[in-house]
């Protein structure tokens, strides 16, 4: 599959290859040939035969020679040698990431047989001289036998513990889950520490300093085409001071591969730390807890949002209701729903009876209080009654006739300057009368 990636200043230098500088082949015989390269330019290509009948598997191998230090990009294309499209994008089949992003003097890449000519580009930003290996074998190889400190397999190394790296070189501390250790770098400028596991768990991983003066810094990579973290190629990275730990939740992804014998490969986790001391932390952090969290927190929010909403529903349907109430009440209302009340009288006719200038009022035309005030209606406070036969005391009426023309208990038009001329008694109440509204039952 044809890949992409920007190598920066390095396509100054890259040209369209016409021809190849020189030729490697795997011969049944020879499985192994060398060649020495002074690279008159910083693009330098050059063909490998890699045919099956003579090997399963070939490997390019770069040892640089010269003592300047060079970025170099070692990528390979079949069938022609890479190239730059149209949008200036380098086109090629592979590449050794893992060096050019480090620096490397060593550079590897191992292919398949086929029967078409592979072409491989040498890109450097300066002239270098450097050796070049072809390897056939059949099965794949991995870069210088993963030092020892490891096993290859298809083409991987499998580091033992304490080493990382694409080729096991570098030693490096193992972390260990629901541990606190303390790290001591101030003997190397760049401390290396990893985690692995099966892809079971999350973990929450922390890294403080405990010094005022002193900042470090904290690069994480997950290896994948690069293996180790740099200052410029990593996942995350942070300064750390006493104040501002580095605190992170780590999801790591499950390996999506197994060998031959169905053994899991657990992912890692590398850690880059530039400073003097550590401490570091890494707790797991279970998928049920974190569950049961997440559905408790729903619950919660679920019920405080359905009960607001229920209160908002019935106050909408209580306000629309008395709101189609008040729009249909008229003062005949009010007229029937006095006409659905009685009042109770007394034994005595003649205590029932008083007396006005202009007509005479009955207590079962009387309420048992002021629908102004709501007091008791009694002998110790002037009364007065409406033409709508409705009795009040005599301050609230008056003070309610300010402001208002309509009886405030049926809404009758009481026409102020009429009312103000008839003339009117204070009502004398028997002391004996107890009055009382009574529903009827019929």
């Amino acid at each position: 599959m044809i890949d992409t990636i920007s190598i920066g200043f390095l396509f100054v230098n890259f040209l369209e290859v016409l021809t190849a500088d020189f030729e490697l082949s795997i011969q049944y015989s020879l499985y192994t040939q060398k060649r020495n390269v002074n690279a008159v330019s910083a693009n330098t290509t050059f063909i490998v035969n890699c045919k099956n009948q003579d090997a399963q598997y070939c490997s390019i191998e770069l040892n640089q020679t010269s003592a300047k230090t060079a970025e170099i990009a070692l990528l390979y294309l079949e069938g022609q040698a890479p190239f730059l499209d149209n949008k200036e994008d380098l086109i090629y089949e592979g590449m050794d990431y893992d060096s050019y992003v480090l620096k490397k003097r060593n550079h590897f890449i191992s292919i398949p047989s086929s029967p078409n000519k592979v072409y491989f580009t040498v890109l450097t930003n300066i002239q270098i001289s450097f050796d070049i290996y072809l390897r056939g074998s059949q099965t794949m190889l991995c870069p210088n036998d993963c030092q020892g400190n490891g096993i290859c397999f298809d083409g991987e190394c499998r580091c033992d513990q304490g080493f990382i790296g694409r080729d096991c070189s570098l030693k490096a501390l193992q972390l260990e889950e629901e541990q606190n250790i303390f790290v001591n770098g101030s003997h190397d400028q760049n401390f290396y520490c990893y985690f692995e596991q099966n892809g079971t768990k999350d973990f929450r991983l922390e890294i403080s300093i405990q010094d005022d003066e002193n900042v470090a810094q904290v690069y994480i990579l997950i290896p994948d085409l690069v293996y180790l973290p740099t200052n410029y190629f990593f996942n995350d990275a942070a300064k750390i001071t006493k104040h501002s730990p580095f605190i992170r939740e780590i999801d790591q992804k499950s390996s999506s591969y197994q060998n031959n014998q169905d053994q899991y490969i657990p992912n890692r986790l590398i850690i880059l730390l530039q400073g003097v001391q550590f401490n570091i932390k890494l707790d797991s952090i279970s998928r049920d807890y974190q569950s049961e969290q997440i559905k408790i927190i729903i619950i919660i929010v679920c019920s405080v949002a359905g009960s607001l909403l229920i209160c908002f529903l019935i106050f909408l349907i209580r306000r629309a209701r008395l709101k189609r109430s008040m729009e249909k009440q008229t003062p005949e209302d009010y007229e029937m729903r006095e006409k659905n009340f009685t009042y109770g009288k007394s034994s005595n006719k003649k205590e029932d009876e008083f007396v006005t200038m202009d007509n005479q009022i009955y207590s079962n035309d009387l309420q048992d209080n002021c629908a102004i005030c709501l007091d008791t209606l009694s002998n110790t406070q002037p009364i007065k009654y409406t033409p709508c036969k409705h009795v009040f005391h005599t301050k609230c009426i008056e003070k309610w006739l300010q402001k208002n023309q309509f009886c405030p208990f049926c809404r009758y038009d009481l026409k102020i300057d009429n009312l103000k001329q008839q003339k009117q008694q204070h009502i004398k109440i028997p002391a004996t009368n107890q009055i009382r509204i009574i529903r009827r039952n019929n």
